[in-house]
């Protein structure tokens, strides 16, 4: 039997079904053992982001032990510790030939495990076998739930290089991609930047990291950039700016923050159809560069590189981001203090056996 936490009619709810009998030839079984929730799964239970209209199990953010393997799977085998990439494409259309699975309009966001498909909020969750990675056995297997936002931060690093090593960074936003992407400015060197978070206990959450970045309330930041204009001093500002917020209104102030040649990236997930108002002289002048980042395309092996590297050095400690493990059955709990911000990020701890 599988127990799994459904999607219907806007109302989750915890079933348990038959497990098939059958398994395609090119699908695996996964015995989900950690699976996150991710802010795109709290916009989906708010309505802001589209989900497959039947019922569907949520959980894109997964890994797992093969449980069984079909026979075209090759790379797989059943007692292999996976990890799964959600998002599949169709390999023949133009975006995908061209390079860019993430615009194929059957794939990409459009067929995502855990969003049109059943993902891993649940015990067992079956996948195309393609999607599947072999999870190296130095990770420990809770870290593999963060190989998937991983994967995405490394799109978005990607998009935005180059970028120049004494580059002054803002990060805007505190939740558990703020805190990911914070951590990976200074894996990277990057000592010269600032976190800004309106939300106390996130801000409380960055000192916890450890490394020494600055945060501060959004408020203070744009006093700092009020006494800037009033001096007259057109130097103050940051080379990079991340946006994590996903808020038009702080995506219009951060354009504010920009210095001359800046680049700023748009990360976080605003609500469709929504607006933000800007002054293109201001893009002309500065040369600014505004940067989109979607999802993850070919950035999956990258990505448990970095999960393997953050784990060794202590950048993934669930303590310092403030991630808390919950079962399946106590899903609204875990929902709970995620809109609290008592927390960055839940995980469900669906079998923990395999370490």
């Amino acid at each position: 039997m599988n127990e799994a936490v459904q999607l219907f009619n806007g109302q989750l709810s915890v079933i348990t079904t038959p497990l098939a009998k059958t398994l395609s030839s090119k699908d695996i079984l996964i015995k989900v053992s950690y699976s996150g929730i991710c802010g795109t799964d709290l916009h989906i239970l708010a309505g802001e982001f589209p989900v497959s209209k039947s019922a569907v199990v949520l959980g894109h953010e997964f890994c797992g032990v093969a449980e069984d393997v079909g026979a075209d799977v090759k790379h797989i085998k059943t007692g292999d510790r996976v990890v799964v990439n959600p998002n599949s494409n169709c390999d023949v259309c133009k975006y995908c030939t061209r390079g860019d699975p993430h615009f194929c309009k059957v794939g990409g966001i459009r067929s995502t495990v855990g969003i049109w498909k059943n993902g891993g909020w649940a015990q067992y969750c079956k996948v195309s076998g393609v999607l599947a990675y072999k999870l190296p056995d130095e990770i420990p297997m809770q870290l593999g739930v963060f190989c998937e936002p991983l994967s995405c931060l490394a799109r978005g690093w990607e998009n935005m290089e180059p970028i120049r090593s004494d580059s002054s960074v803002l990060v805007c936003g505190a939740g558990i991609i703020g805190l990911l992407w914070a951590s990976v400015f200074h894996l990277r060197g990057f000592r010269d930047f600032v976190v800004t978070e309106l939300s106390e206990k996130r801000r409380n959450a960055v000192c916890n990291l450890g490394i020494g970045v600055k945060v501060v309330h959004p408020d203070q930041l744009h006093n700092q950039y009020l006494e800037a204009e009033r001096n007259g001093n057109d130097d103050w500002g940051f080379d990079i700016i991340v946006d994590c917020t996903g808020s038009p209104k702080a995506i219009e102030q951060q354009f504010l923050y920009t210095r001359k040649g800046s680049k700023l990236v748009i990360f976080g997930c605003c609500p469709g159809k929504s607006q933000i108002r800007i002054d293109p002289f201001e893009i002309y002048s500065k040369e600014l560069v505004i940067v989109g980042s979607h999802i993850n395309p070919n950035t999956f092996p990258k990505a448990i590189k970095m999960v393997k590297e953050m784990g060794a050095l202590g950048y993934l400690d669930f303590g310092k981001l403030c991630t808390k493990k919950f079962t399946l059955q106590d899903y609204p709990a875990a929902l709970d203090a995620l809109k609290r911000g008592e927390i960055a990020k839940a995980v469900f701890e669906v079998d923990s056996e395999t370490k």
